[in-house]
């Protein structure tokens, strides 16, 4: 898992592979991790088609088998089958739910929360959204292979709860863990925008573009920091940056990728009529 965080995903594939001879189906659900990194990091958008197949061809037990029916669901979900993805992630958290260990109880609270938010309307329903984020923070700080998957997780939902200061602090801390990592930079820019830090948002973000014109061309994670610019420049006021990052979109590759970026960027540039 060291290795995903850091980005070395051929290394990665490669000790995935070494644990096949000792187990087949754990090795097999941990080169679908190793694919589904490339996908969140790099834009790599075959690598995640390549993880929803291999995802529904192994087979474990126990924690693993919750593990793999999790990542399948959120492979399903990133290509647009919601309810798959919903019903794969509510089997999974069903398996969590029956075990204390730490790594379990953050996975589960990761379904429960959504859950507990999406009923809270009812009468009669208690809110247990601070004990999942309780649960989520612990894990958070403590586990050793799903750190990063459980911060994400509880920085968005600090989002949602607009909390924008909390996930910022979220963010920096998985940065001093793994300094400069491309996705957590990335992310702690939204969190500075939402505070109106514009600056400094478009500042990681103008970096995050040319690192990953570098790195991987024109991918997924470039065209998300272009969208973002436009934005981050039209509400800072700056008419000729905004500009020049919205000529962009006018790339025929951004019409390759359009269909995998984010539905609430892509909504809110439609929304505020920033996409020419």
């Amino acid at each position: 898992m060291q290795l995903i965080v850091n980005g070395k995903y051929k290394e990665a594939k490669q000790e995935s592979k070494n644990i096949t001879e000792k187990n087949h189906g754990i090795a097999c659900i941990l080169e679908g991790m190793v694919l589904i990194g490339q996908y969140d990091d790099l834009g790599d958008t075959t690598a995640i088609l390549t993880a929803t197949k291999l995802l529904n061809k192994c087979k474990s037990d126990g924690y693993w088998e919750a593990l793999r029916i999790f990542q399948l669901g959120y492979t399903q979900s990133e290509q647009g089958h919601s309810l798959k993805g919903a019903i794969n992630t509510k089997s999974a958290a069903k398996i969590f739910e029956k075990s204390n260990d730490r790594d379990s109880k953050a996975f589960y609270a990761i379904y429960a929360y959504y859950m507990n938010n999406a009923l809270s309307w009812l009468p009669f329903v208690n809110d247990n959204s601070n004990t999942y984020l309780q649960s989520l923070t612990q894990g958070a700080k403590n586990s050793k292979w799903f750190w990063p998957l459980f911060t994400t997780s509880l920085i968005w939902m600090h989002y949602d709860r607009e909390e924008y200061d909390k996930g910022l602090q979220l963010a920096n801390s998985a940065l001093k863990r793994v300094p400069n990592h491309p996705v957590f930079l990335q992310i702690k820019a939204d969190m500075l925008y939402r505070m109106k830090q514009y600056k400094q948002a478009a500042q990681i973000y103008e970096a995050s573009a040319s690192d990953y014109l570098t790195r991987t061309g024109k991918s997924l994670r470039y065209w998300c920091a272009v969208a973002n610019l436009i934005r981050i420049y039209h509400d800072a006021g700056n008419e000729q940056q905004k500009i020049k990052w919205q000529k962009e979109l006018n790339a025929p590759e951004f019409n390759t990728i359009k269909e995998w970026m984010p539905n609430s960027l892509m909504d809110d540039l439609k929304e505020r009529n920033l996409l020419k």
